[in-house]
């Protein structure tokens, strides 16, 4: 596992095919865009298949905070990368839900344990993703009902 300096309070980690992104708390505006940029270059730099945005130290999410988590997750499907969200605490879920904030083709899980699993659950014997099969067994994707309500918001588009 080798360990990536992000700031002085986060790490990022390449695990197997998997980008580990310890978020920490207490983030200015200015080290999320930071943050943000860091996990597109190392994204690319180890060709990672999947980013794992760890949130369990943050327990404070506003608006610009959930466009960080969804910018970030459409750069890096546009990289070829899948995005997992895991460690949410329950007053950021809250917080998420009161805001009408959506995070669709997110994969949430709660743990690394089962972000591993995740990553490997698609890899053929030749390393190459298969697809996804459906009734996957950990959330496929984090989605909450009323449409985000800001307007500076930019909604995701297929590509």
């Amino acid at each position: 596992m080798e360990n990536l300096d992000i700031t002085e309070t986060s790490t990022i980690q390449k695990l197997e095919n998997l980008l580990l992104v310890a978020v920490p708390r207490d983030l200015t505006d200015r080290d999320v865009l930071k943050l943000r940029r860091q996990v597109l270059e190392e994204t690319r730099r180890y060709h990672s298949q999947w980013v794992l945005l760890d949130f369990s130290r943050v327990d404070i999410c506003d608006s610009f905070f959930g466009r960080f988590i969804q910018s970030t997750a459409r750069m890096a499907g546009l990289m070829g990368a899948n995005v997992a969200v895991a460690g949410l605490q329950d007053a950021v879920i809250e917080t998420m839900v009161e805001l009408g904030m959506t995070l669709p083709n997110i994969h949430a899980v709660l743990d690394l344990d089962d972000a591993l699993a995740l990553s490997r659950e698609g890899e053929t014997d030749d390393g190459l993703l298969a697809m996804e099969s459906p009734g996957h067994a950990i959330t496929d994707s984090l989605s909450l009902d009323s449409p985000f309500d800001d307007s500076t918001f930019i909604p995701p588009t297929e590509v």
